[in-house]
């Protein structure tokens, strides 16, 4: 358990590695997740792996791209903020939703808040918090958002 300890004291957080490690931890949680959840409830095809995969190994290039640049290269302030904070932090999102979808399937009990909480902040990543003005009904009823 000390050693354990000592890994966690001598690792510091900020440090560039955990833009890349974090996803990647959460990436390969979310693989072995949805692996287990299709053997479960019988859905297992090979096709939607690989789609999966595919996925993954793009989002993959992303963060490497993005660390090669920050880097490599004197970028601004805002590309440095934008590859080292928000792509990964996307990602990390992205995954967690991921693998609350198939702890699910799992049938294990996840809170309505966390969902919740995931969602709001996929749909604000995403759309930029849009939803809210999409929502509105026009006074005929018919749904539409206003113009």
């Amino acid at each position: 358990m000390d050693e354990i300890t000592n890994i966690f004291n001598d690792v510091s957080f900020r440090d560039d590695c955990w833009v890349l490690l974090v996803p990647f931890c959460l990436m390969a949680i979310d693989v072995l997740t949805g692996v287990v959840a299709a053997w479960k409830t019988g859905h297992a095809k090979s096709y939607k792996m690989r789609e999966g995969l595919g996925r993954k190994f793009g989002e993959v290039m992303i963060l490497f791209i993005g660390q090669l640049f920050i880097t490599g290269m004197n970028l601004p302030k805002f590309f440095s903020i934008l590859f080292s904070f928000f792509f990964p932090l996307y990602i990390v999102v992205m995954e967690l939703t991921s693998i609350s979808e198939n702890l699910k399937k799992l049938d294990v009990p996840i809170p309505k808040w966390v969902d919740k909480g995931l969602e709001q902040v996929n749909e604000i990543i995403q759309n930029g918090n849009k939803s809210e003005q999409n929502s509105e009904v026009n006074e005929d009823g018919d749904g539409e958002g206003k113009a």
